[in-house]
């Protein structure tokens, strides 16, 4: 016999199970089947190790989606946890148009892994050249970020959470700029495109530029804050453009508009992402893997030097080849080994 007016807690289960049934039974919202249609979350890998493919320049023109397309299921088929396409969708006189941005949004969406795109220059900053239609660079980065960063996960069949810079109240355009865990080891992305870094030398404020690289500059800092807070025994830093690490920037002073005219030189405009790096990087007790795409092709080196002159030993960088399709890059994450990150250029599927 129970006190009158409360439940018996076996009747008390029942109930909260019967409701639950009526939940589980209720249909789903208006649009809400289509928005989940076949996705699922990305299974938490049962060891420490992840397995990551690295590509970008692909595809180059409409005939190499196919062999893209291929790729992506090979990657699948040799059971990799996740890709990152760091940028470089179309062809540099490829029109920028939405037909063309739809159709790539579409074909990367079908990865069976998890997939992170970022931004490179052919994909906006250059959209302003004739070949490519004359858009206006900003409106079509604007336009990039409503086709391929919708929600707060990565494009393909499955998914994984992404955490967006968007979420700043600040700097709520910036939904390309994400970062995530694999492990123990901190991924993040950033919009550095090449072509100078979309530095533009027309009087006046430079005013692109200007914002996403303070936006840059926040999300760079708070990365490895957290990295730091947290113990994490690694960052990995993906971006598309090669920030000219030979060219001289550690003996340049502060940049100014002399720089394109008495100077006749043209303005570094990855000057403060490298010298934020080297402050971070100095500080950091674990490692940094930066990853760009580069003309030189496939290579791995420690280009990072700290103020004295001294190479910073913990950074080290890949370059992806640009213009290899079919080829990616394997990354291995071991947290615990002698060899935190491994990586190795490999083939894609043989073309047909």
């Amino acid at each position: 016999m129970t006190p009158t007016g409360i439940a018996h807690p076996r009747r008390r289960r029942l109930a909260a199970l019967a409701m639950l049934g009526v939940l589980l039974a209720l249909p789903a919202p208006p649009g809400q089947a289509q928005a989940n249609r076949a996705r699922v979350p990305a299974p938490v890998p049962a060891t420490e190790t992840t397995r990551v493919a690295l590509v970008a320049d692909q595809p180059q023109w409409p005939a190499a989606e196919a062999g893209t397309a291929r790729l992506l299921d090979f990657l699948a088929a040799r059971r990799l946890e996740f890709v990152v396409h760091l940028g470089g969708i179309k062809g540099d006189t490829e029109s920028c148009g939405d037909t063309l941005l739809s159709a790539r949004q579409r074909l990367l969406d079908q990865s069976p892994l998890p997939l992170v795109y970022l931004p490179g220059e052919t994909d906006w900053a250059e959209c302003a050249r004739a070949a490519n239609g004359r858009f206006d660079a900003v409106e079509r980065l604007n336009r990039l970020r409503e086709l391929f960063y919708p929600a707060d996960t990565t494009l393909g069949q499955r998914v994984l959470p992404l955490m967006r810079q968007s979420e700043q109240a600040t700097f709520r355009s910036y939904r390309e700029n994400v970062r995530w865990r694999a492990g123990r080891v901190m991924l993040v992305g950033l919009n550095l495109p090449g072509d100078n870094n979309h530095y533009r030398s027309e009087g006046g404020r430079n005013g692109e530029f200007e914002d996403r690289r303070e936006a840059n500059r926040q999300w760079l800092a708070r990365a490895f804050s957290l990295a730091q807070q947290q113990n994490l025994p690694g960052i990995v830093l993906l971006m598309h453009a090669d920030p000219q690490f030979g060219n001289g920037w550690e003996q340049r002073g502060k940049p100014s508009l002399f720089d394109g005219f008495l100077r006749r030189r043209a303005r570094d405009g990855f000057l403060e992402f490298k010298r934020q790096l080297r402050e971070l990087a100095g500080r950091y007790r674990g490692q940094v893997l930066l990853v760009h795409t580069g003309q030189g092709g496939f290579g791995v080196d420690t280009p990072l030097k700290d103020a004295s002159g001294k190479t910073l030993r913990n950074v080290s960088r890949v370059v992806l080849p640009s213009g290899a399709p079919g080829q990616y890059t394997e990354l291995v994450i071991t947290p615990g080994s002698p060899s935190l990150f491994e990586v190795t250029l490999k083939d894609g599927p043989e073309a047909e």
